[in-house]
Parts: structure tokens; sequence; C-alpha cells
């Protein structure tokens, strides 16, 4: 175990590593881009600043669809199916699913103990989730009625597109002071940008 944790600790180090320098050298190029072509960099920044409305991919899952009258009609059966497959789930996850045989099936030698971890978190997740059908499949066929009860505390509506409203709202500021001065905004952000790209290289050039 303590193997794996110096592990993860090694991989996620190195990806924020990765990470960190990505993000410096794109810093860069932008600061950079603005010294020398500044009208064409900000021309670029407008093909990057598009407008995506949440509001209009989220539309269509706020349609409301009735479903009770066929819950209602065939509860009983429902509840059978909620309590069997819940059942097959959980035996069947607990003794056939080995998360070390499936991590080593399919992934590197080095990434064997990640994909174990986290087949092994999906697993009890799953057992977890078909433990609780379980539980409301045998509520509904020996106490039918705490269906309405169940049904008055569930099916509220609460709508995403009300949450996500100010989503929508753009904040160019930002965009609009670089583009009245470009120049100096540029030294701002490649001047940081290079030296966190030469501290980048020299912490991995001296670690890896």
């Amino acid at each position: 175990m303590v193997s794996y944790s110096n592990f993860l600790w090694q991989l996620f180090i190195q990806f924020s590593m990765v990470s960190f320098l990505v993000v410096a050298v794109a810093g860069l190029g932008a600061g950079a881009g603005l010294i020398i072509s500044s009208q064409k960099t900000v021309e670029f920044f407008h093909l990057l600043n598009r407008w995506v409305s949440t509001r209009h991919v989220l539309k269509s899952v706020e349609v409301p669809r009735d479903a009770d009258r066929a819950a209602h009609r065939y509860q009983r059966w429902l509840a059978a199916g909620f309590v069997l497959g819940g059942f097959v789930s959980v035996f069947g996850l607990a003794a056939g699913l080995d998360a070390s045989a499936v991590s080593a099936a399919f992934a590197q030698r080095a990434f064997v103990p990640v994909v174990a971890i986290a087949v092994e978190s999906a697993k009890w997740f799953l057992i977890a989730g078909s433990a609780f059908g379980i539980v409301v499949g045998a509520m509904l066929i020996f106490y039918p009625n705490a269906e309405s009860t169940l049904e008055r505390y569930a099916n509220r509506w609460v709508s995403s597109r009300q949450v996500v409203r100010s989503w929508d709202d753009m904040h160019m500021t930002l965009d609009r002071l670089v583009e009245a001065h470009p120049k100096p905004a540029g030294w701002i952000i490649a001047s940081p940008s290079a030296a966190a790209v030469i501290f980048g290289l020299i912490v991995l050039t001296r670690n890896y």
C-alpha cells in the first residue's frame, strides 16, 4: 500500500508540473503575440471568445415527463425488478469482479495500481446503489402506500436553467482592457510566464 501511495504521489507531481508548464507556455505565447503582433493576437482572442448558451443546451432537460402513471400501474412488477436486479448486481459485483485482474488486463503495468483503485471504488459504489435499489423495491412490495409519501418528497422540480441563468452573462472587462493596451498587457503576461517556463524546465530536468 505504501508503494501504491508513493506511485500515486509521484504521478500527481508529474501531472501537476506538466500542467503548470503547459499553462506557462500558453501564457508566454499569448504575451509574445500581444507584443509582436497585437492586432492579429486580438483577432485570435475574438475567435476564442465564442458565446455558448447553456440555457439553450439544457432546454430539453427542463421539459417535464410524466412516468408516474406507468409506475403506479405496474408497481409490483417494478418493485420485483428492483429487488431481483439489485440482488443480481450485488452478488455479481461482489463475487465476480476482481479489480486487480481487470486493471492488469486493460492497463499498462505502471498504471495498474491506479486503475485497480478506480475499479474497486466504482465496484463498491455500484454495490451501494444496488443495495439501495433492493431497499426501495422491498419497500414498494410490502408498503405500497409508501410510494406516495416518497414521491411527495422526491418529485420536486428544480430548474437548472434558473440556477445557471447568470452563467450566460459574458464578462469582458479584462478583454477590453487588454485590447486597449495590448503591448503593456503582453509584457505583463509574458514576463511571469517566461519565468514560470524556466522554473518548470529546471525542476523537470533536475528531478526527471
